[in-house]
Order: C-alpha cells, then structure tokens, then sequence
C-alpha cells in the first residue's frame, strides 16, 4: 500500500489502483498514523485532534465511524489498517516522503503543501498539522513553509439533537471553511490588515435550532483578543431549499469575511 501525503493525497494499491477514503477524517487519521513513530495511536489519541469539541463516548463513535469508512475506502488494503479497543494502527504501507524524498522535496519547492486540502475545523487538529508540515519541511532540507496567517476556528455552541444535527454541522462548518480560505491570506492580497489587530486570531460562533424543516442559526464573529464581536447575523435555511440554495451560504460567507476587514 503507498499513501502520498505531499500534495493531493492518495491511498494506491500496487497496481496503482485508487483507494483514497472521501471524508477529510478518514484522511487525517491515515496521515496521523503515517508520521507517528511505530504507525500506532491510542484511541483516545486520535480522537483528541480529530474530535476535540465532543464528549468522549460521542467522539469514540466518531472514531468508529471513521474507521469503518477507511475499511470500506481500503477493500483488499484494509488489512493494512489494525485495531482493537485500545489502539488503532497502520502495517506494511510505502508514502512518498520515506520512498522518493526527493519528489516530495520537488514538490514542497513548487508550492505543494504536506496534506493537501485536507481542512478540519477543528483547533487540536489544526495544531497537529502545522506542527508536521514545519517537521516535514525540516526532514526534506526545506525553509519552513509560509506560517499561517491569522488563526481562525470554528466554535460550535448549542445545535440540536437528532438526525439534522448533522445539516447543521455541515452548514456551520461550511461557513468556517469558506470563511477561513478569505480570512487567513497574507497582506500581499489585501486582507489582512495592517498591523493585524487580532493576533490571536478569530472565531466563529455558530449555534442554533431546529424548527419544522428550518434551521434558525445564529453566527457571531469574534476576535479571540477581547472576545469583541465583530460582527452578527441570524440565518434561516429550510433543509429543502435554503441549505441547497447556492445563493445563502456564498451571501452569508462573504459578509462574514469581509466584516473585519471593511
């Protein structure tokens, strides 16, 4: 099994086959696995970076879910992938860094990135992986890569119970990601204000309800600093319209990201 984590990431069979798992968790936990000394984690571990705002039996679910979801991406590979109630582990696998450093080398000079588009609104994660790309960036003989301009997380406050929950992650986490590509660019682009007023960076507060078919959200804008909100707004999105709109959430997302910088 070889698994490519500079750039696009990929799982691939030896015939060259694709077995890349869709969701970003999925992802994240093979990458995590990689780069850890013996290819092993503790449960609880891994649910710390991937799962940080959950309760522990509800992130040990998560974990499960994951895990079943890698198992299915990986088919005849899955026997790669070890666990048991305890640890979760990864045998007899290749990545680019340890076969063909020098193409990732390449790769990092080009402008490629370790992991790739793999974004998770999730602060614990988000150190984990700024912390390996400078590791990745050191082991290849590179200057460290370009440091991340403002941080910026996703906060989520009191989301409903149930089977929508789900919508409404997927809705605020939308938001933050989208939010995010805008907000953490370097000055050169014009977004970043000079003397950057919140050096701890930003949060995006989203909670709300269910009421019929419509999720009422409410979405604060907050500078970690002073905990000053920048900015508020209530959205109400029908799960059969609003959150398919294409209009709603590009609307919401650009006021959201362009209210610190106006």
């Amino acid at each position: 099994m070889f698994i490519r984590l500079v750039g696009l990431f990929q799982v691939l069979d030896a015939s060259g086959q694709d077995h890349t798992p869709r969701g970003a968790k999925a992802r994240a936990l093979l990458a995590m696995l990689c780069r850890t000394q013996g290819h092993c984690r503790p449960r609880r571990w891994l649910e710390g970076r991937l799962w940080s705002d959950r309760g522990p039996d509800q992130a040990s679910g998560s974990l499960r879910q994951a895990l079943s979801e890698l198992r299915k991406a990986l088919g005849p590979l899955a026997l790669h992938l070890q666990s048991d109630r305890d640890r979760v582990g990864l045998v007899r696998f290749g990545t680019d860094l340890d076969r063909d450093p020098g193409a990732s080398r390449l790769a990092l000079a080009g402008g490629r990135e370790f992991l790739e588009g793999i974004d998770i609104p999730d602060p614990a994660f988000g150190r984990w992986l700024t912390e390996e790309r400078h590791r990745v960036a050191a082991e290849l003989g590179q200057t460290a890569q370009r440091a991340v301009g403002r941080p910026f997380r996703l906060r989520l406050g009191a989301l409903p119970e149930g089977t929508e929950t789900g919508l409404a992650r997927d809705l605020a986490g939308a938001i933050a990601r989208l939010a995010a590509e805008y907000l953490v660019r370097d000055g050169s682009e014009g977004l970043r204000p000079a003397g950057d007023p919140w050096p701890e960076g930003l949060d995006l507060h989203v909670e709300g309800a269910w009421s019929g078919d419509r999720a009422h959200l409410k979405l604060r804008l907050v500078a970690r600093t002073d905990q000053t909100t920048l900015w508020s707004q209530r959205l109400i999105a029908s799960r059969t319209a609003g959150m398919d709109d294409p209009g709603t959430l590009p609307a919401m997302v650009f006021e959201t990201t362009e209210a610190p910088i106006m």
